[in-house]
Order: C-alpha cells, then sequence, then structure tokens
C-alpha cells in the first residue's frame, strides 16, 4: 500500500497522468480484492499508448537541440520460462541484470538520484528493489515504508505515476526510459527530482522472467 499511495503522490504531479486523486494507505486496503493480497489499487492501469527512443551515436547526439543522456551501464536476465519453474518467487532476474549494468556503470547504489522500475503490481516493485540490491531481501516493506519512495522522500522511485497511475499501455518499460531521460534533462517541473545526474531504470517482462536493466546519466 505505502508503494501504491507514494506513487499516486507523483501522479498527483504530472498533468498527463490517468489517475491524479490523492489515496491513503486505507483507500488501498480497502479497495477490492483482485488476487489475494493484491487489491485494486495494487495493480497497474489499463491503457491505450505509445512511447520513442533515439539512440545514437556520441557524434550523431553533437548535433541534437537536446543535451544527450548517456547509456553509461546495460545488462539483461531471462531466467525462466513459465513461473512454474521460476527457482524462487522472491528474487528476479534483476539481480543479476542489474549488477551487470552497475557493474559497467562503474557505480554504485548510492550514487543513483533518481530509479525507474516496472509496477506491474506493488509487489513487483519491492521484489525487484530487493534484487537490485537496494536492500536485503525479504526488507522490501520496510524500505519503502513512511513514504521513503514519494516525492519529497529520500529515494525518488517511478516519479512519474508509473503504470499504477500515470499509464500502462501493456509494455510499459519504455515509458520508464522517458520519465529517466526527462528527470536527467531537468524537464520534469513539479516532479523534478533535484540535481539528478543518474537514474537506475529496471523493466520486467514475461511472468517475472526478464529483466532490463539501464544506467543513465548527464554531463
Amino acid at each position: 500500500a505505502e508503494v501504491a499511495v507514494a506513487t499516486r503522490k507523483w501522479a498527483c504531479l504530472n498533468e498527463k497522468a490517468t489517475m491524479r486523486e490523492p489515496i491513503t494507505i486505507e483507500d488501498v486496503l480497502q479497495s477490492p480484492m483482485i488476487a489475494e493480497p493484491l487489491h485494486l489499487l495494487d495493480c497497474c492501469l489499463m491503457s491505450d499508448g505509445g512511447g520513442a527512443v533515439v539512440v545514437a551515436s556520441k557524434k550523431a547526439a553533437a548535433n541534437a537541440k537536446k543535451k544527450p543522456v548517456w547509456v553509461l551501464g546495460h545488462g539483461e536476465k531471462q531466467t525462466h520460462n513459465s513461473v512454474a519453474f521460476m527457482d524462487d518467487l522472491t528474487v528476479t532476474g534483476a539481480k543479476e541484470s542489474g549488477r551487470q549494468a552497475m557493474q559497467m556503470a562503474g557505480i554504485t547504489h548510492d550514487e543513483i538520484h533518481v530509479v525507474q522500475v516496472y509496477d506491474s503490481f506493488t509487489i513487483t516493485v519491492i521484489l525487484t528493489l530487493e534484487s537490485l540490491g537496494f536492500c536485503k531481501p525479504g526488507e522490501g516493506g520496510a524500505f519503502v515504508s513512511g513514504q521513503r519512495t514519494a516525492p519529497g522522500g529520500p529515494f525518488p522511485l517511478n516519479t512519474s505515476g508509473g503504470g499504477l497511475s500515470y499509464l500502462h499501455p501493456g509494455m510499459f518499460g519504455i515509458f520508464l526510459i522517458i520519465e529517466a531521460v526527462r528527470q536527467l534533462r531537468g524537464e520534469c517541473e513539479k516532479r523534478q527530482v533535484e540535481n539528478a545526474k543518474i537514474a537506475l531504470v529496471n523493466g520486467t517482462g514475461g511472468t517475472l522472467s526478464s529483466t532490463s536493466t539501464l544506467v543513465l546519466g548527464r554531463d
């Protein structure tokens, strides 16, 4: 519920977000049960939409109208086909893809200013944060408590409002990249994270079976 409320607070600052009405912990816990223990407000939206990014060489980027955001690191991991064959339901491939991306970028967790992760459900966020190593296994709930990931908190997360409140057109991953780029360019107005220079983006696909992690940065 902490995740859903914090994400909605970010959406309230995004004029393009689908859901902008403030919600409380009690609202989440009292919303209709969808699949125990997930309530309606624990689940992502269903909407239309599309996004695009341009990936260019350093030479081509020099001619762009806007300052480029650099790909500092990247990692991918496929762990299983069917969720029935998942080795551990509490660990996703982000454990490996995150390690690869951060190692390539040469950074530590403490150097990341803003994080965007796929939020198909509130539990996906907690699993991903644990697997990425921002907190230890089993500590994700405590990590996000106290609205730590909300605007003004010490861990800016899913600053667009995420799939839970911004939009969710089936494949949400590209919007994680777009929001990270906007944050690093300082284009997010009311929801702008101050002095954001490094962003981590993690997308999850399949049945928690495929993850891809990016570390992005600006000059």
